[in-house]
C-alpha cells in the first residue's frame, strides 16, 4: 500500500539531508484515525493535529497501560512497533523512551503495555514488515508530522527527525494512567497500592498486637506489627463517682503516644498515669480496682487503621 500525498517522498528526501546517528484519572492521547495506507521504512509521529479531538502529546506524566491502532477492513495483518518519543524541538531530535510491538489486524486493536512517560511525549509507529508503517490518508486537517528512517537505535537513543505538513495522521493512541508513587505502574489497572512505590499488590493491612503492664506511675504497652507502620497508643479510665450530687463518673485520659514500629519488632510505649487517676487509686479501698481501657492504632500506607484493644486493672491503695 502507498500513500498518494507525496509525504513519503518528502520525508525520504529530507531524511537524506540529515545525518542519522547510530527517537488524575486515565486519559487518552494520540490519534484515533483509521489506518488506510502505509509506507515502508519510516518511523512517523504527529507533532500537531488541529482537527484531532485527542491531544497528540501526553498531557501529563504517567504510565501508558494500553496502546491502540485502528485499521480499515483488509485481508492483512500489519506487524507494528509503538515508539514513545520525546521530541527536542530545538535540536529536531526525538529520543525513544519506550517501545512495544503488536500485530495489527482490521478494526480497533488494543495492546497492553507499561511505559512511563512525561508530559509532551508523542506516539510514533514503525512498520516492521513489507507493508510498512500505517498512515491515515486524506485527513480533514493538515497535520505536522515528524519522521525518520528506520526504527531508531532502541530505547534511550535519539535520532534527528524532519517535519512535513500533510493531510495525514498516524493511527495510534494510548491510555495514560496517573502514577502517584512513581513506581512505573499505572495507578488504576496495574498498581494495587499507589500509595507505596515498593508495593504493587493491594496495600497490606497492618496486624497490630499489644500487651499492657503496670508500672509504678505509668502503664507500659508493648506493641508489635506485621508491617512497618506508625502506631498510636492511648488509654482511658472511668473514675469512681465523687461525693455530693455527682451523677456520673469522671474520665481520666492517658496522653496518647505515637511511634514508628518496625515490622516484627517489639516497641515500648510508656503512658504516664494522669494525676486524677493516681488520686482515685490512692483513695480507693484495697481490693477494689479501676480498669484502664487501652487501644493501639496502626495505620498502613493507604491510611487504613487497624486496632488492638486491651484492658488493665489497677488495684486501689496504690
Amino acid at each position: 500500500m502507498r500513500i498518494g500525498t507525496g509525504l513519503a517522498t518528502a520525508l525520504v528526501a529530507a531524511v537524506t539531508l540529515v545525518a542519522s546517528p547510530g527517537a488524575s484519572a486515565a486519559t487518552e492521547f494520540g490519534d484515533r484515525c483509521v489506518g488506510n495506507e502505509a509506507e515502508e521504512g519510516l518511523t512517523l509521529f504527529e507533532l500537531s493535529a488541529p482537527g484531532n479531538p485527542l491531544p497528540v502529546a501526553a498531557p501529563s506524566a504517567g504510565v501508558i497501560t494500553q496502546w491502540k491502532v485502528n485499521l480499515v477492513p483488509a485481508p492483512v495483518v500489519v506487524p507494528s512497533t509503538l515508539k514513545v518519543l520525546r521530541p527536542n524541538a530545538g535540536a529536531k531530535t526525538a529520543q525513544i523512551v519506550g517501545e512495544a510491538s503488536g500485530n495489527v489486524a482490521p478494526g480497533v486493536n488494543t495492546f497492553p503495555t507499561r511505559i512511563a512517560v512525561q508530559a509532551g511525549d508523542r506516539l510514533g509507529l514503525f512498520g516492521t514488515a513489507e507493508i510498512g508503517t500505517l498512515l491515515c490518508d486524506e485527513q480533514p486537517s493538515v497535520n505536522v508530522l515528524g519522521g525518520f528512517e528506520g526504527g531508531g537505535a532502541g530505547i534511550g537513543s535519539s535520532t534527528p527527525y524532519v517535519e512535513v505538513s500533510a493531510d495525514v495522521g498516524i493511527p495510534s493512541w494510548a491510555v495514560l494512567e496517573p502514577d502517584a508513587d512513581n513506581d512505573g505502574f499505572g495507578d488504576e489497572t496495574q498498581d494495587g497500592c499507589p500509595q507505596s512505590a515498593a508495593i504493587q499488590t493491594e496495600c497490606p493491612v497492618v496486624i497490630v498486637d499489644s500487651y499492657a503492664l503496670r508500672q509504678k506511675s505509668s502503664i507500659m504497652v508493648l506493641v508489635s506489627t506485621s508491617e512497618a507502620a506508625p502506631v498510636s497508643v492511648s488509654g482511658t479510665a472511668k473514675l469512681p463517682k465523687g461525693g455530693g450530687k455527682a451523677k456520673s463518673s469522671a474520665q481520666a485520659k492517658l496522653k496518647k503516644l505515637t511511634k514508628n514500629v518496625p515490622s516484627g519488632k517489639l516497641v515500648r510505649f510508656k503512658l504516664k498515669l494522669p494525676g486524677s487517676l493516681k488520686s482515685a487509686l490512692a483513695s480507693l479501698p484495697r481490693g477494689k480496682s479501676i480498669t484502664v481501657k487501652l487501644q493501639a492504632n496502626a495505620t498502613n500506607v493507604a491510611g487504613q487503621v487497624s486496632k488492638d484493644k486491651s484492658k488493665l486493672k489497677l488495684k486501689g491503695g496504690s
